[in-house]
């Protein structure tokens, strides 16, 4: 990245820059800044930015609003990707298995969701809109498993990611086609409008890295590049599914996350049945499969193998918890 094209847009002086996961650490005359170069449109970063900016004025304090540029631009853009700057905020990543930290996160989640109703998209931005689309979203991803099983069976020779992935592709693609179908028959429709109706969105990438604690122990939700028009009961699915996974599936985490949410934001008895179908699509080896199948990562067979294997080996305890997520 050519930092002097950004020194002079934003005005600033750079006096040290470090590299720091996807984003650049600058220290400048005006204090410390990140800096991101993103792979997105100009418009869809209209719509991420006015939605922060939306989530500010209703009072949330949980996020960092992006700079302007001395010429009022949002951004800079290139051909490919744009570039944004925020204040830099010292803080540590939040840790999902401490549970005062879960709690700010989940409380942090669910405030977002509720300052988020009344957006609207302003003039000339490209959000993302999901509302409506799950059922859609799943029939496609069943026929993605079904096209991962027919480049197997099209190969002449099988590799020991082919085999582990055939052997469990049956079961996996019947949960997918049940997810669409729990969807379909809940009352998902219903809730989906009324979110369209209400303009609430979606952060969209509960990840515990992007829940960030300062050392006064405010919290901050970063990184809106995946941010979608959509109902919350899609990021709440998400958080349940980030505190599970890879030998920890437990019913009773997952009722602690749906309890502290519920304090701050209701969840109705139809809410639930939805997330229940959500939570039914096995995510996890879809994507897997489409990193290896369809994206070909460049990524080692040991480790395409250890992600399939970590995957494969929750089925049992899974399937468990899923068992009693549905009794709730």
């Amino acid at each position: 990245m050519d930092i002097k094209p950004i020194e002079e847009a934003y005005g600033i002086k750079v006096r040290d820059i470090q590299s720091i996961k996807n984003v650049l650490r600058v220290e400048t005359d005006c204090g410390a800044k990140c800096i991101k170069r993103a792979h997105m449109s100009p418009g869809f970063f209209l719509f991420i930015y006015s939605a922060v900016n939306h989530l500010k004025e209703k009072g949330y304090e949980g996020v960092i609003p992006y700079s302007r540029t001395v010429d009022g631009r949002i951004c800079i853009p290139d051909e490919k990707h744009i570039y944004y700057m925020v204040d830099w905020i010292e803080a540590r990543e939040c840790r999902f298995k401490k549970e005062e930290d879960l709690k700010k996160a989940i409380k942090a989640a669910a405030e977002l969701h509720r300052a988020s109703v009344g957006y609207v998209p302003p003039e000339g931005s490209r959000p993302r809109i999901f509302y409506n689309k799950w059922v859609e979203k799943c029939e496609n991803k069943s026929m993605e498993l079904k096209e991962f099983g027919k480049a197997i069976e099209d190969k002449e020779y099988t590799d020991d990611f082919d085999e582990t992935f055939a052997s469990h592709l049956p079961y996996y693609l019947q949960q997918s086609e049940d997810s669409a179908k729990m969807i379909a028959e809940s009352p998902y429709e219903e809730i989906s409008e009324k979110s369209m109706q209400s303009g609430e969105f979606c952060h969209h990438d509960m990840a515990n890295h992007n829940f960030l604690i300062s050392e006064e122990g405010s919290i901050y939700l970063i990184d809106f590049d995946y941010c979608i028009m959509d109902t919350r009961l899609h990021d709440i699915t998400s958080l349940i599914i980030r505190n599970m996974r890879y030998g920890v599936w437990d019913i009773e985490k997952a009722y602690f996350i749906l309890n502290e949410y519920d304090r701050i934001y209701s969840i109705e008895p139809k809410d639930l049945e939805v997330i229940k179908a959500l939570i039914t699509f096995p995510q996890d080896f879809w994507q897997v499969g489409l990193q290896y199948y369809t994206e070909k990562q460049p990524w080692t067979m040991d480790y395409f193998l250890m992600r399939l294997n970590r995957i494969v080996n929750d089925r049992d305890i899974r399937d468990k918890f899923l068992k009693e997520f549905y009794e709730l």
